[in-house]
């Protein structure tokens, strides 16, 4: 299988992804700051007037692994109290320039000789479930904490997209998680806190939401 972006560490094949999925191109850093549902500059407390708080998505999703042995967490490097990183960072090459231990292998322990992928579950609050892949590299190759970051972002990106363009239907009226539009959620605003084992190869990650208050 051919890896178009290795020359910036991702061997992941984002343009099969693209085509697949509906995304017609890779996203670049320049895009992330002009393009509307990729706005990785956030207004500091400062600047806004206002000071925000990321608040974590609710999930119906049981977590079985309640010692988290089964996690991989998602930190900003040498902030102690980090508790995420932004997704409009985590869809930047290499995972973006804060993301704590970038390089460290993932899932070292798991048999890639049947399957290559794992699939994460978006099972956010007023929608239906959907799924999206995960490619996991191989034992050769086995994928880093960056390019799992990255891949999330481009799943969480795609959800966006899909409920702006109106392709997922809200199954509840409320309007606190509402995503996409002007009064929705957006991708700027989500954290990537930790990515979770649901069992087999199902995986969910766990998301805070930056909010003004």
């Amino acid at each position: 299988m051919p890896y178009p972006n290795s020359n910036d560490d991702h061997y992941f094949n984002y343009d099969m992804y693209n085509n697949t999925f509906g995304i017609h191109q890779d996203v670049q850093n320049h895009q992330l700051s002009g393009h509307p549902y990729f706005r990785a500059n956030i207004p500091s407390a400062s600047s806004s007037g206002t000071s925000q708080r990321v608040e974590f998505v609710p999930t119906h999703i049981p977590r079985p692994n309640r010692d988290r042995s089964s996690t991989v967490f998602f930190r900003v490097d040498n902030e102690w109290d980090s508790l995420s990183v932004p997704l409009g960072e985590c869809i930047q090459p290499n995972g973006g320039l804060r993301l704590k231990d970038p390089r460290e292998i993932m899932f070292p322990t798991l048999n890639r000789t049947h399957s290559p992928y794992l699939k994460i579950i978006i099972a956010w609050p007023g929608y239906n479930t959907v799924e999206y892949p995960i490619e996991i590299g191989t034992i050769a190759r086995p994928i880093t904490r960056a390019q799992l970051a990255r891949q999330i972002a481009y799943a969480f990106s795609m959800f966006v997209n899909s409920c702006n363009d109106g392709n997922f239907t809200r199954t509840q009226s409320s309007h606190l998680w509402k995503v996409g539009g002007r009064d929705g959620i957006m991708f700027h605003q989500m954290h990537l806190s930790e990515f979770w084992n649901i069992e087999g190869n199902a995986w969910c990650a766990s998301i805070g939401v930056l909010r003004n208050t």
